[in-house]
């Protein structure tokens, strides 16, 4: 892979990384019930297991990006 490349899939990673951690930070409506309680108002929602599972997905793909043989 080309370095031009590399550094593409690596700032795809880096947007999708910040775009989640925002994501889980915000308290919507659609936050659901409480699974993991980190503190009285902070813990993991229902709500941000598909945002866990589309940032996991993006990342086997970038990680797969990165690692293949051409």
């Amino acid at each position: 892979m080309r370095g031009t490349d590399r550094a593409v899939v690596v700032v795809i990673a880096l947007a999708l990384s910040g775009l989640t951690a925002l994501l889980i930070a915000g308290h919507g409506p659609w936050a659901g019930r409480t699974l993991i309680a980190f503190s009285p108002r902070h813990g993991l929602n229902s709500g941000d297991v598909p945002i866990l599972l589309t940032w996991a997905v993006g990342m086997a793909g970038c990680s797969y990006l990165l690692l293949r043989r051409d």
